[in-house]
């Protein structure tokens, strides 16, 4: 069902054409977010706050948080403008998603 929510987000994203909000997507896998999140901003690089990514266990530390490996989630390079943009589609959606 997650991944149906996201797919949807992405589709309605693809279906804006030159409006899209995406810039760029990479799925998450062997190396967790630290892998996906470093790679979707290079080459010029990004600051993140780590603990803004969602998670159902607050007790993680950002190291857990940062190598951890999740089914279903990607890394999405959004232009800041259409931010709310987004939010709002991921939201319809009812697809969590977090702005680092």
């Amino acid at each position: 069902e997650m991944e149906n929510k996201m797919n949807r987000v992405i589709r309605a994203c693809i279906d804006m054409g030159a409006d899209n909000p995406i810039v760029s997507i990479h799925d998450q896998g062997a190396g967790g977010n630290g892998n996906v999140l470093k790679e979707i901003c290079e080459p010029i690089g990004g600051r993140m706050d780590v603990r803004k990514i969602l998670v159902g266990d607050k007790s993680l530390s950002v190291l857990e948080i940062w190598g951890a490996e999740y089914q279903e989630n990607c890394a999405l390079l959004a232009r800041p403008d259409k931010v709310p943009l987004l939010q709002a589609i991921a939201a319809r959606e009812a697809a969590p998603i977090s702005f680092l």
